[in-house]
Protein backbone atom coordinates (compact mmCIF):
# COMPACT_ATOMS: atom_id res chain seq x y z
CA UNK A 1 0.00 0.00 0.00
CA UNK A 2 2.93 2.58 0.31
CA UNK A 3 4.26 2.30 -2.86
CA UNK A 4 0.66 3.46 -4.95
CA UNK A 5 0.65 6.17 -1.94
CA UNK A 6 4.31 7.26 -2.76
CA UNK A 7 3.45 7.39 -6.67
CA UNK A 8 0.32 9.54 -6.30
CA UNK A 9 3.00 11.59 -3.88
CA UNK A 10 5.30 11.88 -6.55
CA UNK A 11 2.53 12.70 -9.32
CA UNK A 12 0.83 15.55 -6.81
CA UNK A 13 4.60 16.84 -6.20
CA UNK A 14 5.26 17.27 -10.32
CA UNK A 15 1.63 18.63 -10.76
CA UNK A 16 2.23 21.48 -8.46
CA UNK A 17 4.67 22.85 -10.69
CA UNK A 18 2.16 24.73 -11.94
CA UNK A 19 2.79 27.55 -9.56
CA UNK A 20 5.88 27.97 -11.31
CA UNK A 21 3.66 29.04 -14.63
CA UNK A 22 3.25 32.53 -13.41
CA UNK A 23 6.68 33.59 -13.63
CA UNK A 24 7.54 31.22 -16.65
CA UNK A 25 4.78 33.18 -18.03
CA UNK A 26 5.88 36.67 -17.43
CA UNK A 27 8.81 36.30 -18.68
CA UNK A 28 7.79 34.93 -21.21
CA UNK A 29 5.07 37.45 -22.61
CA UNK A 30 6.80 40.70 -20.99
CA UNK A 31 10.62 39.84 -22.04
CA UNK A 32 11.10 37.07 -24.42
CA UNK A 33 8.43 36.93 -27.11
CA UNK A 34 8.51 40.63 -27.64
CA UNK A 35 11.86 40.63 -28.08
CA UNK A 36 11.82 37.92 -30.40
CA UNK A 37 9.10 39.73 -32.55
CA UNK A 38 11.15 43.07 -32.58
CA UNK A 39 14.30 41.15 -34.05
CA UNK A 40 12.11 39.35 -36.50
CA UNK A 41 10.22 42.14 -37.38
CA UNK A 42 13.61 44.22 -38.06
CA UNK A 43 15.45 41.28 -40.23
CA UNK A 44 11.96 41.31 -42.08
CA UNK A 45 12.01 45.02 -42.77
CA UNK A 46 15.27 45.65 -42.59
CA UNK A 47 16.53 43.23 -45.50
CA UNK A 48 17.23 39.99 -43.54
CA UNK A 49 20.81 38.34 -43.01
CA UNK A 50 22.02 40.85 -45.31
CA UNK A 51 20.76 44.10 -43.99
CA UNK A 52 22.07 42.93 -40.48
CA UNK A 53 25.59 42.74 -41.76
CA UNK A 54 25.34 46.08 -43.47
CA UNK A 55 24.11 48.10 -40.64
CA UNK A 56 26.22 46.06 -38.06
CA UNK A 57 28.97 47.09 -40.65
CA UNK A 58 27.81 51.20 -40.81
CA UNK A 59 29.93 53.68 -39.10
CA UNK A 60 28.61 54.37 -36.05
CA UNK A 61 26.99 50.85 -35.03
CA UNK A 62 30.42 49.57 -35.89
CA UNK A 63 31.70 52.18 -33.45
CA UNK A 64 29.39 50.95 -31.08
CA UNK A 65 30.52 47.68 -31.05
CA UNK A 66 34.10 48.67 -30.89
CA UNK A 67 33.43 50.65 -27.65
CA UNK A 68 31.14 48.04 -26.00
CA UNK A 69 34.12 45.71 -26.58
CA UNK A 70 36.85 48.33 -25.68
CA UNK A 71 35.12 49.57 -22.51
CA UNK A 72 33.86 46.10 -21.34
CA UNK A 73 37.06 44.78 -22.05
CA UNK A 74 38.65 47.32 -19.76
CA UNK A 75 36.21 47.15 -16.81
CA UNK A 76 36.69 43.23 -16.39
CA UNK A 77 39.86 43.50 -16.46
CA UNK A 78 40.53 46.36 -13.97
CA UNK A 79 37.61 44.70 -11.77
CA UNK A 80 39.67 41.54 -11.88
CA UNK A 81 42.77 43.24 -10.55
CA UNK A 82 41.39 45.09 -7.69
CA UNK A 83 38.29 42.72 -6.77
CA UNK A 84 40.25 39.56 -6.62
CA UNK A 85 42.74 40.87 -3.47
CA UNK A 86 39.49 42.16 -2.24
CA UNK A 87 37.82 38.87 -2.05
CA UNK A 88 40.70 37.12 -1.21
CA UNK A 89 41.39 39.35 2.68
CA UNK A 90 36.93 39.44 3.17
CA UNK A 91 37.00 35.86 2.56
CA UNK A 92 40.29 34.59 4.45
CA UNK A 93 41.27 37.05 6.49
CA UNK A 94 39.53 37.85 9.51
CA UNK A 95 39.51 42.46 10.75
CA UNK A 96 37.05 44.63 12.41
CA UNK A 97 34.03 45.20 10.46
CA UNK A 98 34.54 42.27 8.12
CA UNK A 99 31.15 41.29 8.95
CA UNK A 100 29.35 44.48 8.38
CA UNK A 101 31.51 44.82 4.85
CA UNK A 102 30.49 41.73 3.49
CA UNK A 103 26.73 42.74 4.67
CA UNK A 104 27.18 45.66 2.48
CA UNK A 105 29.18 44.21 -0.17
CA UNK A 106 26.61 44.31 -3.11
CA UNK A 107 25.22 48.25 -2.29
CA UNK A 108 27.44 49.69 -5.22
CA UNK A 109 26.19 47.26 -7.66
CA UNK A 110 22.75 47.70 -6.75
CA UNK A 111 22.56 51.70 -6.34
CA UNK A 112 21.51 53.93 -9.16
CA UNK A 113 23.38 54.44 -11.80
CA UNK A 114 22.65 58.30 -12.26
CA UNK A 115 23.89 58.97 -8.39
CA UNK A 116 27.19 57.45 -9.62
CA UNK A 117 27.74 58.96 -13.13
CA UNK A 118 27.14 61.93 -11.09
CA UNK A 119 29.85 61.33 -8.35
CA UNK A 120 31.99 60.91 -11.06
CA UNK A 121 31.00 64.35 -12.39
CA UNK A 122 31.07 65.85 -9.04
CA UNK A 123 34.33 64.51 -8.27
CA UNK A 124 36.39 64.98 -11.72
CA UNK A 125 34.29 66.97 -13.72
CA UNK A 126 34.97 70.70 -14.28
CA UNK A 127 34.99 72.55 -11.40
CA UNK A 128 34.99 68.67 -9.16
CA UNK A 129 35.93 68.65 -6.01
CA UNK A 130 39.16 66.67 -6.79
CA UNK A 131 39.93 68.14 -10.57
CA UNK A 132 40.00 71.64 -8.97
CA UNK A 133 42.72 71.08 -6.78
CA UNK A 134 44.28 68.65 -8.79
CA UNK A 135 43.96 69.53 -12.16
CA UNK A 136 45.24 66.18 -14.45
CA UNK A 137 42.74 64.27 -12.64
CA UNK A 138 40.10 65.56 -14.55
CA UNK A 139 41.24 63.03 -17.31
CA UNK A 140 38.73 60.82 -14.86
CA UNK A 141 35.90 63.04 -16.13
CA UNK A 142 35.21 62.80 -19.48
CA UNK A 143 35.58 59.83 -21.58
CA UNK A 144 36.47 56.59 -21.55
CA UNK A 145 38.30 56.82 -18.41
CA UNK A 146 35.36 58.31 -16.65
CA UNK A 147 33.14 55.49 -18.29
CA UNK A 148 35.28 52.92 -16.56
CA UNK A 149 35.51 54.43 -13.51
CA UNK A 150 31.92 54.53 -12.90
CA UNK A 151 31.78 50.39 -14.52
CA UNK A 152 34.00 49.62 -11.73
CA UNK A 153 32.03 51.41 -8.80
CA UNK A 154 29.81 49.34 -9.91
CA UNK A 155 31.33 45.98 -10.52
CA UNK A 156 34.45 45.76 -8.33
CA UNK A 157 32.19 44.09 -5.61
CA UNK A 158 30.65 42.04 -7.46
CA UNK A 159 34.14 40.43 -8.28
CA UNK A 160 34.81 40.99 -4.54
CA UNK A 161 31.93 38.93 -3.58
CA UNK A 162 32.23 36.44 -6.52
CA UNK A 163 36.01 35.31 -5.14
CA UNK A 164 34.95 35.04 -1.81
CA UNK A 165 31.92 32.30 -2.99
CA UNK A 166 34.57 30.62 -4.68
CA UNK A 167 36.91 30.62 -1.85
CA UNK A 168 34.12 29.97 0.79
CA UNK A 169 33.23 26.38 -2.07
CA UNK A 170 36.35 24.79 -1.57
CA UNK A 171 36.22 21.55 0.53
CA UNK A 172 36.65 22.55 4.15
CA UNK A 173 37.81 19.34 4.95
CA UNK A 174 40.84 18.88 2.28
CA UNK A 175 41.89 22.22 3.66
CA UNK A 176 42.27 21.42 7.21
CA UNK A 177 44.21 17.55 6.00
CA UNK A 178 46.45 20.18 3.73
CA UNK A 179 47.02 22.23 7.49
CA UNK A 180 47.59 19.04 9.21
CA UNK A 181 49.70 17.64 7.34
CA UNK A 182 52.19 20.90 7.37
CA UNK A 183 50.91 22.09 4.72
CA UNK A 184 51.94 26.15 3.53
CA UNK A 185 49.33 28.68 3.26
CA UNK A 186 50.88 28.63 -0.47
CA UNK A 187 50.31 24.84 -0.60
CA UNK A 188 46.24 25.07 0.41
CA UNK A 189 46.09 27.87 -2.47
CA UNK A 190 47.49 25.82 -4.78
CA UNK A 191 45.62 22.41 -3.88
CA UNK A 192 42.70 23.70 -2.37
CA UNK A 193 40.78 26.96 -2.84
CA UNK A 194 43.03 28.69 -5.72
CA UNK A 195 41.05 27.35 -8.48
CA UNK A 196 37.78 27.87 -6.91
CA UNK A 197 38.76 31.28 -5.73
CA UNK A 198 39.72 32.26 -9.88
CA UNK A 199 36.96 31.01 -11.09
CA UNK A 200 34.78 32.90 -8.60
CA UNK A 201 36.55 36.08 -9.78
CA UNK A 202 36.44 35.26 -13.77
CA UNK A 203 32.69 35.04 -13.47
CA UNK A 204 32.42 37.84 -11.77
CA UNK A 205 34.89 39.53 -14.35
CA UNK A 206 32.78 38.19 -17.09
CA UNK A 207 29.81 39.89 -15.83
CA UNK A 208 32.03 42.95 -15.46
CA UNK A 209 31.96 42.76 -18.96
CA UNK A 210 28.45 41.80 -19.93
CA UNK A 211 27.11 44.53 -17.09
CA UNK A 212 29.56 47.41 -19.06
CA UNK A 213 29.10 46.41 -22.65
CA UNK A 214 25.59 47.11 -21.93
CA UNK A 215 26.51 50.41 -20.51
CA UNK A 216 23.85 53.74 -21.00
CA UNK A 217 23.90 56.19 -18.27
CA UNK A 218 27.13 56.55 -18.00
CA UNK A 219 28.55 57.08 -22.07
CA UNK A 220 25.80 59.35 -22.53
CA UNK A 221 26.79 61.66 -19.94
CA UNK A 222 30.29 61.60 -19.48
CA UNK A 223 30.80 61.50 -23.13
CA UNK A 224 28.03 62.50 -24.83
CA UNK A 225 29.11 61.96 -28.19
CA UNK A 226 29.32 58.89 -30.48
CA UNK A 227 33.02 57.75 -30.27
CA UNK A 228 32.22 56.54 -26.70
CA UNK A 229 28.62 54.92 -27.29
CA UNK A 230 28.49 51.11 -26.07
CA UNK A 231 25.59 49.11 -28.19
CA UNK A 232 22.74 49.94 -25.72
CA UNK A 233 23.83 53.58 -26.37
CA UNK A 234 23.60 53.22 -30.12
CA UNK A 235 20.24 51.29 -29.88
CA UNK A 236 18.71 53.99 -28.12
CA UNK A 237 20.18 56.60 -30.25
CA UNK A 238 18.72 55.06 -33.33
CA UNK A 239 15.47 54.39 -32.09
CA UNK A 240 14.82 57.34 -30.10
CA UNK A 241 17.00 60.38 -32.09
CA UNK A 242 16.97 59.56 -35.16
CA UNK A 243 13.63 57.48 -35.69
CA UNK A 244 15.25 54.08 -37.07
CA UNK A 245 13.68 51.25 -34.99
CA UNK A 246 14.44 48.78 -37.84
CA UNK A 247 18.63 50.38 -37.59
CA UNK A 248 17.57 49.91 -33.93
CA UNK A 249 16.76 46.17 -34.02
CA UNK A 250 19.02 44.86 -35.83
CA UNK A 251 21.86 46.64 -33.47
CA UNK A 252 19.63 45.03 -30.78
CA UNK A 253 20.63 41.63 -32.62
CA UNK A 254 24.22 42.08 -32.77
CA UNK A 255 24.46 42.86 -29.34
CA UNK A 256 22.99 40.28 -28.16
CA UNK A 257 25.01 37.96 -30.28
CA UNK A 258 27.96 39.82 -29.15
CA UNK A 259 27.07 38.40 -25.23
CA UNK A 260 26.34 35.04 -26.09
CA UNK A 261 29.47 33.49 -25.97
CA UNK A 262 30.67 35.73 -22.76
CA UNK A 263 27.15 34.41 -21.17
CA UNK A 264 27.35 30.74 -21.73
CA UNK A 265 31.17 31.21 -20.49
CA UNK A 266 30.00 32.21 -17.23
CA UNK A 267 27.25 29.80 -16.80
CA UNK A 268 29.85 27.10 -17.22
CA UNK A 269 32.60 28.75 -14.63
CA UNK A 270 29.57 29.10 -12.37
CA UNK A 271 28.34 25.67 -12.45
CA UNK A 272 31.82 24.88 -11.90
CA UNK A 273 32.29 26.44 -7.92
CA UNK A 274 30.98 24.03 -6.10
CA UNK A 275 28.11 24.99 -3.88
CA UNK A 276 27.61 28.42 -5.81
CA UNK A 277 24.94 30.30 -5.01
CA UNK A 278 24.03 28.70 -1.42
CA UNK A 279 25.54 30.06 1.97
CA UNK A 280 27.60 27.81 3.93
CA UNK A 281 26.61 28.57 7.03
CA UNK A 282 29.34 26.91 9.04
CA UNK A 283 32.02 29.50 10.28
CA UNK A 284 34.65 29.73 7.30
CA UNK A 285 38.09 29.53 8.49
CA UNK A 286 39.80 33.07 8.88
CA UNK A 287 43.40 34.45 10.50
CA UNK A 288 44.40 37.42 11.69
CA UNK A 289 48.28 36.78 11.04
CA UNK A 290 50.23 39.60 9.22
CA UNK A 291 52.91 39.31 6.73
CA UNK A 292 53.72 41.23 3.36
CA UNK A 293 50.72 39.18 1.73
CA UNK A 294 48.30 39.89 4.27
CA UNK A 295 49.72 43.81 4.04
CA UNK A 296 49.05 44.03 0.54
CA UNK A 297 45.56 42.48 -0.05
CA UNK A 298 44.37 44.91 3.00
CA UNK A 299 45.97 47.83 1.13
CA UNK A 300 44.17 47.14 -1.73
CA UNK A 301 40.97 46.21 -0.02
CA UNK A 302 41.07 49.52 2.17
CA UNK A 303 41.69 51.16 -1.38
CA UNK A 304 38.69 49.39 -3.13
CA UNK A 305 36.07 50.42 -0.47
CA UNK A 306 37.69 53.72 -0.06
CA UNK A 307 37.46 54.81 -3.15
CA UNK A 308 33.61 53.92 -3.33
CA UNK A 309 33.02 55.48 -0.21
CA UNK A 310 34.49 58.57 -1.54
CA UNK A 311 32.29 58.38 -4.59
CA UNK A 312 28.97 57.83 -2.83
CA UNK A 313 30.04 60.48 0.00
CA UNK A 314 31.12 63.20 -3.23
CA UNK A 315 27.07 63.02 -3.98
CA UNK A 316 26.28 63.98 -0.57
CA UNK A 317 28.70 66.55 -0.24
CA UNK A 318 27.37 68.28 -3.67
CA UNK A 319 24.32 68.51 -2.45
CA UNK A 320 25.22 70.28 0.70
CA UNK A 321 28.10 72.58 -0.84
CA UNK A 322 27.44 72.91 -4.21
CA UNK A 323 29.68 74.05 -7.02
CA UNK A 324 26.96 76.37 -8.92
CA UNK A 325 25.10 79.31 -7.63
CA UNK A 326 23.63 78.17 -4.40
CA UNK A 327 24.71 78.41 -1.33
CA UNK A 328 24.92 75.77 1.56
CA UNK A 329 21.83 73.21 1.04
CA UNK A 330 20.64 75.00 -1.77
CA UNK A 331 20.69 72.11 -4.52
CA UNK A 332 17.88 70.57 -2.06
CA UNK A 333 15.94 73.71 -2.08
CA UNK A 334 16.73 74.28 -5.96
CA UNK A 335 14.89 70.51 -6.65
CA UNK A 336 12.06 71.60 -4.96
CA UNK A 337 11.26 75.15 -6.81
CA UNK A 338 9.05 76.02 -9.17
CA UNK A 339 12.28 76.55 -11.16
CA UNK A 340 12.93 72.85 -11.20
CA UNK A 341 9.17 71.95 -11.53
CA UNK A 342 8.80 74.05 -14.75
CA UNK A 343 12.24 72.51 -16.24
CA UNK A 344 10.50 68.96 -15.99
CA UNK A 345 6.78 69.67 -16.69
CA UNK A 346 5.83 68.34 -13.11
CA UNK A 347 6.34 69.20 -9.47
CA UNK A 348 9.04 67.26 -7.89
CA UNK A 349 6.27 66.14 -5.64
CA UNK A 350 4.70 64.28 -8.41
CA UNK A 351 7.92 62.87 -9.50
CA UNK A 352 8.42 61.45 -6.19
CA UNK A 353 5.01 60.10 -6.08
CA UNK A 354 6.02 58.45 -9.50
CA UNK A 355 9.15 57.01 -8.15
CA UNK A 356 7.82 55.79 -5.36
CA UNK A 357 4.59 54.45 -6.99
CA UNK A 358 6.40 52.20 -9.64
CA UNK A 359 9.02 50.54 -7.29
CA UNK A 360 6.59 49.18 -4.70
CA UNK A 361 3.94 47.94 -7.67
CA UNK A 362 7.48 46.23 -9.33
CA UNK A 363 7.77 45.02 -6.00
CA UNK A 364 4.42 43.28 -5.60
CA UNK A 365 4.51 41.88 -8.72
CA UNK A 366 8.34 40.68 -8.27
CA UNK A 367 6.70 39.37 -5.45
CA UNK A 368 3.75 37.42 -6.00
CA UNK A 369 5.73 35.88 -8.58
CA UNK A 370 8.47 34.60 -6.57
CA UNK A 371 6.35 33.21 -4.05
CA UNK A 372 4.28 31.68 -6.50
CA UNK A 373 7.60 29.96 -7.52
CA UNK A 374 8.51 29.25 -3.94
CA UNK A 375 5.88 26.82 -3.83
CA UNK A 376 7.25 24.60 -6.85
CA UNK A 377 10.86 24.88 -5.64
CA UNK A 378 10.24 23.41 -2.37
CA UNK A 379 8.57 20.46 -3.68
CA UNK A 380 11.45 20.51 -6.91
CA UNK A 381 14.66 22.51 -5.33
CA UNK A 382 16.40 21.15 -8.35
CA UNK A 383 14.44 23.18 -10.63
CA UNK A 384 15.92 26.20 -8.88
CA UNK A 385 19.56 26.87 -11.09
CA UNK A 386 17.23 26.28 -14.14
CA UNK A 387 14.60 29.09 -13.18
CA UNK A 388 17.37 31.24 -12.12
CA UNK A 389 18.71 30.77 -15.72
CA UNK A 390 15.73 31.36 -17.07
CA UNK A 391 15.48 34.80 -15.29
CA UNK A 392 18.69 35.64 -15.79
CA UNK A 393 18.15 35.97 -19.43
CA UNK A 394 16.24 39.89 -19.30
CA UNK A 395 19.26 41.12 -17.71
CA UNK A 396 21.31 39.92 -20.72
CA UNK A 397 18.60 41.34 -23.21
CA UNK A 398 19.76 44.51 -21.22
CA UNK A 399 17.21 47.48 -19.90
CA UNK A 400 16.83 48.85 -23.46
CA UNK A 401 15.94 46.39 -25.36
CA UNK A 402 13.39 45.19 -23.09
CA UNK A 403 12.18 48.89 -22.96
CA UNK A 404 12.38 48.68 -26.42
CA UNK A 405 10.67 45.45 -27.13
CA UNK A 406 7.62 46.19 -24.43
CA UNK A 407 7.31 49.62 -26.40
CA UNK A 408 6.96 47.70 -29.74
CA UNK A 409 4.77 45.10 -28.59
CA UNK A 410 2.78 46.25 -26.02
CA UNK A 411 2.02 50.02 -26.31
CA UNK A 412 -0.23 49.51 -28.70
CA UNK A 413 -1.97 47.11 -27.47
CA UNK A 414 -2.49 48.61 -24.27
CA UNK A 415 -3.58 51.66 -26.01
CA UNK A 416 -0.42 54.03 -26.33
CA UNK A 417 1.35 56.59 -23.99
CA UNK A 418 -1.24 56.75 -21.43
CA UNK A 419 -0.89 53.21 -20.45
CA UNK A 420 2.83 53.62 -20.46
CA UNK A 421 2.41 53.29 -16.38
CA UNK A 422 1.86 49.43 -17.01
CA UNK A 423 5.05 49.34 -19.37
CA UNK A 424 6.98 51.20 -16.72
CA UNK A 425 6.25 49.12 -14.00
CA UNK A 426 6.72 45.37 -15.85
CA UNK A 427 10.12 46.60 -16.85
CA UNK A 428 11.41 46.95 -13.46
CA UNK A 429 9.82 43.72 -12.11
CA UNK A 430 11.32 41.82 -15.09
CA UNK A 431 14.70 43.48 -14.21
CA UNK A 432 14.20 42.78 -10.40
CA UNK A 433 12.86 38.97 -10.79
CA UNK A 434 16.32 37.09 -10.80
CA UNK A 435 17.43 39.15 -7.67
CA UNK A 436 14.08 38.76 -5.78
CA UNK A 437 14.15 34.98 -6.88
CA UNK A 438 17.30 34.50 -5.40
CA UNK A 439 17.07 36.55 -2.35
CA UNK A 440 13.70 34.50 -1.51
CA UNK A 441 15.26 30.95 -2.98
CA UNK A 442 18.23 30.73 -0.16
CA UNK A 443 15.85 30.90 2.60
CA UNK A 444 13.63 28.18 1.35
CA UNK A 445 17.09 26.15 0.49
CA UNK A 446 18.02 25.86 4.20
CA UNK A 447 14.50 25.24 5.68
CA UNK A 448 14.02 21.84 7.26
CA UNK A 449 11.49 19.49 5.46
CA UNK A 450 9.89 17.92 8.40
CA UNK A 451 6.97 20.73 8.82
CA UNK A 452 6.03 21.23 5.14
CA UNK A 453 5.87 17.07 5.04
CA UNK A 454 3.68 16.76 7.78
CA UNK A 455 1.61 19.08 6.70
CA UNK A 456 1.15 17.59 3.19
CA UNK A 457 0.71 14.38 4.70
CA UNK A 458 -2.10 15.92 6.78
CA UNK A 459 -3.41 16.12 3.12
CA UNK A 460 -3.15 19.99 2.86
CA UNK A 461 -2.39 21.74 -0.73
CA UNK A 462 1.30 22.49 -1.73
CA UNK A 463 0.14 25.85 -1.24
CA UNK A 464 -1.62 25.45 2.48
CA UNK A 465 2.03 23.42 3.24
CA UNK A 466 4.09 26.68 2.23
CA UNK A 467 1.69 28.78 4.09
CA UNK A 468 1.53 27.08 7.09
CA UNK A 469 4.84 25.48 7.58
CA UNK A 470 7.55 27.45 5.54
CA UNK A 471 6.48 30.90 5.32
CA UNK A 472 6.74 31.87 9.13
CA UNK A 473 10.70 31.10 8.34
CA UNK A 474 10.89 32.66 5.25
CA UNK A 475 9.04 35.67 6.00
CA UNK A 476 12.50 37.50 6.62
CA UNK A 477 13.63 36.76 3.22
CA UNK A 478 10.89 37.53 1.34
CA UNK A 479 11.22 40.73 3.26
CA UNK A 480 14.73 41.17 1.76
CA UNK A 481 13.41 40.23 -1.24
CA UNK A 482 11.18 43.17 -1.13
CA UNK A 483 13.01 45.69 -0.31
CA UNK A 484 15.50 44.72 -2.73
CA UNK A 485 12.36 44.85 -6.28
CA UNK A 486 11.76 48.24 -4.27
CA UNK A 487 15.63 49.79 -4.02
CA UNK A 488 15.71 48.34 -7.73
CA UNK A 489 12.80 50.01 -9.02
CA UNK A 490 13.19 52.95 -7.03
CA UNK A 491 16.97 53.91 -9.06
CA UNK A 492 15.93 52.47 -12.39
CA UNK A 493 16.80 54.07 -15.02
CA UNK A 494 17.83 52.98 -18.30
CA UNK A 495 14.66 51.21 -19.41
CA UNK A 496 12.82 53.81 -17.81
CA UNK A 497 14.13 56.76 -19.26
CA UNK A 498 12.91 54.58 -22.64
CA UNK A 499 9.44 54.21 -21.76
CA UNK A 500 8.45 57.64 -19.58
CA UNK A 501 6.18 60.63 -20.27
CA UNK A 502 6.47 63.62 -18.78
CA UNK A 503 3.48 62.43 -16.67
CA UNK A 504 5.28 59.67 -15.39
CA UNK A 505 8.63 61.08 -15.09
CA UNK A 506 10.75 59.58 -12.27
CA UNK A 507 13.33 60.96 -10.04
CA UNK A 508 16.61 59.17 -11.74
CA UNK A 509 14.90 60.35 -14.58
CA UNK A 510 14.87 63.72 -13.90
CA UNK A 511 18.01 63.99 -12.32
CA UNK A 512 19.19 62.95 -15.92
CA UNK A 513 16.73 65.36 -18.09
CA UNK A 514 18.07 68.59 -15.05
CA UNK A 515 21.58 67.69 -15.51
CA UNK A 516 21.02 68.11 -19.48
CA UNK A 517 19.83 71.38 -18.67
CA UNK A 518 22.78 72.67 -16.69
CA UNK A 519 20.64 72.41 -13.81
CA UNK A 520 23.63 70.80 -11.96
CA UNK A 521 22.60 72.24 -8.36
CA UNK A 522 19.16 70.61 -8.52
CA UNK A 523 20.48 67.40 -10.63
CA UNK A 524 22.96 66.64 -7.57
CA UNK A 525 20.08 67.28 -4.98
CA UNK A 526 18.11 64.44 -6.85
CA UNK A 527 20.65 62.32 -6.98
CA UNK A 528 21.52 62.45 -3.20
CA UNK A 529 18.14 61.62 -2.05
CA UNK A 530 18.15 58.79 -4.66
CA UNK A 531 21.58 57.71 -2.96
CA UNK A 532 19.37 58.49 0.95
CA UNK A 533 16.60 56.53 0.01
CA UNK A 534 18.80 53.22 -1.78
CA UNK A 535 21.30 53.51 1.21
CA UNK A 536 18.47 53.36 4.09
CA UNK A 537 16.80 50.06 1.90
CA UNK A 538 20.28 48.50 1.52
CA UNK A 539 21.00 49.18 5.82
CA UNK A 540 17.66 47.54 6.58
CA UNK A 541 18.08 44.64 4.17
CA UNK A 542 21.55 44.57 5.60
CA UNK A 543 19.87 44.13 9.70
CA UNK A 544 17.16 41.58 8.36
CA UNK A 545 20.02 39.66 7.05
CA UNK A 546 21.77 40.11 10.03
CA UNK A 547 18.84 38.83 12.38
CA UNK A 548 17.81 36.27 9.84
CA UNK A 549 20.50 34.67 10.15
CA UNK A 550 20.98 34.62 13.80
Amino acid sequence: MGEPRGVLGRARGWAETVYLWPIVSFVLLFALVPVAILFATGLEHGGGASGFLATVARGADLDALRNSTVQGGLSAAFAFALGYPSGIYLARYSWPGRSLVRALVLVPFLLPSLVVVLAVLDLFGPGGLLSAAWPALGWFGRGVPAIVAVNLVFNVPLVVLFTALGCESAPRDLEESVATLGGTRARAFRDVWGAPSLRGAAAGALLTFLFSALAFAAPIILCGSPRCYTLEAQVYILDFTQLDPTGASLLALAMVLLLLLPTLAYIGIARRLSGFGWPDRRPRPTTREGGPVAYALATVSTAVWAGVAVVLGAVLYRSLVPGGREGFGGPWADLFGTRTANALGLSIAGVVGNTFGFAVLAAAIALVLALAAGVALRTHPALGRPLTAYLFLPLLISPVLLAFALAQFWRPILGGEPMVWILIAVSQATLALPFVMQSLEIPLFGLPRAGNDSARALGASGWQAFWDADMPYAAGGLLVAGLFAFALGFGEFTATNFLVTTQYTTLSVAAYELEQLRFSDASDGAAALLLVVSLAVFLAIALLGRLRDR
